[in-house]
């Protein structure tokens, strides 16, 4: 359960950048910074828990999961800036997703003969 926090927090605070640069960019001056240095200290936390979630699992399991990102960001960015999402897209998140299953799934088995712990 810890692990899926982290994943969590890791996809969260990297898509909340994400979206933080994005609007960064719209505007000017002191507002543009100061969202853009919010963007790094979510960065910087994504960071932080990427790093405890790679002491917990093997990177092969973690990695697949670094892609939800690309899932989460083009549905925010639709629903906070009015972007558009085309049918194709939404093809493409539907593999990402369907790979984050398939590579997380294929790294647990080992795992559990090596004696690690399973989430």
């Amino acid at each position: 359960m810890r692990l899926f926090l982290l994943i969590f927090f890791v996809v969260g605070f990297n898509s909340a950048a994400q979206l933080l640069l994005k609007a960064a960019g719209m505007r000017t001056g002191m507002e543009a910074w100061c969202l853009l240095a919010l963007a790094f200290v979510c960065l910087g936390i994504s960071f932080l828990c990427w790093f405890v979630a790679l002491r917990h699992k093997p990177l092969a399991f973690l990695h697949p999961f670094a892609a939800l990102v690309y899932v989460v960001v083009p549905g925010l960015a639709a629903l906070i800036f009015g972007e558009a999402i085309s049918g194709p897209y939404i093809a493409g998140i539907l593999c990402i997703m369907a790979g984050i299953c398939i590579t997380s799934s294929a790294v647990r088995p080992r795992e559990r003969e090596e004696g690690g712990a399973s989430c």
